[in-house]
């Protein structure tokens, strides 16, 4: 989609956000009597106009968004003829009561929720993915809404590329790269600026290395080939710790405590990986443990006493742990008759002993099997994670650092009858969402002075409309929606020049008993009327910045 119609989308939807906004407070004014001057589409300067009644209908040349012009509004303003107290006097916004003002108000804002609402409630008529965040992952991919696969997701590999020549396919999962995890978009991206090395790649439940040579990369880059030439899907750092059995029989059983259930906090630390698990639970002898399950949060107070092994995590196909018949999840009790609970113990050993024939005692379920293996450049091609159990405790739990890509999430789709019931569900949940999101962002903004990367301005909103505009009609409705949400929890907020400041001089004049003067209010609002200007200025620039770049 070319900038141009990606701008031109950008008016539209921008324009159709404000209009929803200004006809809130056109509707509101009307319906309490007070004169609006003009309701305009765009700015001035005007092109067409008519009026009809006291009220100019305008459409102007600066193509974003509109205003609704009402008498009083910016200050005392001419008396229309009649004594003060009649309907005559009442049409000017400054003589009506408190109320009827605020009413005016919170009106654009309100418009703006019941934009989104309609927007949503069409979309799910029609089947729309959900609006999620962090915390919903959870009962999504549970739900079997969000589809995960571990690692980075290949989309696409272009012909005579890096990624083709190492054989790598679509589907297949980058999970490994030059011996560590991949664990975060940081890492993806230094692959594809240096892509020489060795990857482990997954495809159908088999893992697999495969490697990018200096020469090979010198020669492709020399003949303008494509760096990787991989695309990935959406990724999403998935760091948290699963239950991995319980004993029917034990205190966690009784504790509550079930079968993969994932681990949220223990004693309201929040535990995202397995070392942290560890760090906290080794010297408790009993602890709070908050799990997910089934879409619902538990706290578990559960008596401790563990133990810690080592666990496979991951074979690598075709090296040795593989042809020596190891698999995932199998528990290695001892090499050469050494017993080892650490991972890091385990990987220093097999380096000291890698021209041996190594004697590895497993437990696989009821088993305890015997297995020689001997190193290949000081490797067994095995991961290894580590597992808690206790005799006592009853519970085991295994994991690493698990990055997946998103490779599906689903519609969700209602009748047309249902359809307004979940979107006005949906709509109150995102903006309460929204809400908490603008305010650590002023949080953080007062403290720091820094802008956050997840806040996006004209240009940002631009480059994401013409994102969601490439994926469906369905998906831009989504989109739209947030942003109608987004601007009614922006107006609200008590600041200068926003609805919500207006709405704070109301309040004022409640609790003082009389107006701030006129003059003093302008002049406030002009000045936040400015900042928002700058700060608007700082993350386009940025924005602009990022676009060029990308």
């Amino acid at each position: 989609m070319s900038i141009f119609v990606t701008v031109i989308l950008f008016i539209i939807v921008f324009s159709i956000l404000v209009l929803a906004h200004e006809l809130g407070h056109f509707i509101a004014a009307k319906r309490s009597g007070i004169k609006v001057e003009e309701f305009g589409i765009g700015f001035p300067p005007r092109i067409w106009g008519r009026k009809k009644g006291e009220t100019l209908y305008s459409i102007n040349a600066i193509p974003f968004g509109g205003f609704v012009k009402l008498f009083g509004m910016e200050g005392e303003g001419p008396s229309l003829p009649g004594a003060a107290g009649t309907k005559r006097s009442l049409k000017n916004f400054s003589n009506r009561s408190m109320r009827t003002r605020a009413k005016v108000m919170v009106a654009g804002v309100f418009m703006n929720l019941v934009l989104a609402w309609v927007l949503l409630s069409i979309g799910f008529s029609f089947g729309m993915q959900p609006l999620l965040v962090s915390d919903d992952v959870f009962p999504a991919v549970d739900n079997g809404v969000v589809v995960l696969q571990e690692g980075a997701v290949v989309e696409s590999v272009e012909p005579g590329s890096s990624a083709s020549l190492m054989g790598i396919l679509p589907g297949d999962s980058i999970v490994r790269f030059e011996g560590d995890s991949v664990v975060d978009i940081e890492q993806v991206d230094e692959i594809l600026a240096n892509p020489v090395g060795q990857y482990v790649v997954a495809r159908g439940g088999e893992l697999f290395w495969t490697n990018l040579t200096q020469g090979d990369y010198d020669v492709l880059v020399e003949s303008g080939g494509a760096v990787l030439g991989a695309a990935f899907k959406e990724m999403f750092y998935f760091p948290r710790v699963r239950i991995h059995e319980v004993d029917f029989e034990s205190n966690a059983y009784r504790g509550g405590l079930r079968s993969n259930d994932v681990v949220i906090a223990i004693n309201d630390t929040e535990i995202y990986s397995l070392p942290q698990f560890r760090g906290v639970i080794e010297d408790l002898d009993e602890a709070t443990i908050t799990v997910y399950r089934d879409g619902v949060r538990k706290d578990l107070l559960i008596d401790l006493d563990v133990e810690r092994r080592i666990i496979v995590s991951g074979v690598v196909k075709d090296k040795p742990a593989y042809n020596a018949g190891l698999e995932d999840g199998d528990v290695i009790a001892s090499v050469n008759g050494k017993f080892i609970t650490e991972s890091s113990d385990f990987v220093a050993y097999v380096t000291e002993h890698k021209d041996e024939v190594l004697g590895l005692s497993i437990q696989r379920g009821d088993e305890v099997l015997f297995k020689e293996v001997k190193p290949e450049d000081g490797k067994l091609g095995v991961y290894l994670s580590e597992l808690y159990s206790g005799e006592y405790s009853g519970f085991s739990v295994y994991n690493v650092d698990q990055f997946t890509s998103v490779v599906e999430i689903k519609n969700e789709q209602y009748p047309f009858y249902t359809a307004p019931f979940y979107a006005l569900s949906e709509t109150w949940r995102m903006t309460k969402l929204t809400s908490v999101f603008f305010v650590d962002f002023l949080k953080q903004f007062v403290q720091t002075g820094e802008v956050s990367e997840n806040v996006a301005g004209p240009v940002g909103i631009a480059k994401m409309t013409g994102v969601f505009a490439r994926e469906g009609l369905i998906p831009l409705l989504r989109f739209i929606a947030l942003l109608s949400i987004s601007l009614a929890v922006l107006n609200i907020l008590p600041f200068p020049a926003l609805d919500g400041g207006k709405l704070l001089f109301i309040f004022i004049e409640f609790v003082v008993g009389r107006k701030v003067p006129m003059k003093w209010e302008n002049y406030i609002h002009l000045f936040g009327y400015l900042l928002i200007v700058a700060l608007i200025f700082a993350v386009t620039y940025r924005d602009i910045l990022s676009w060029v770049g990308a």
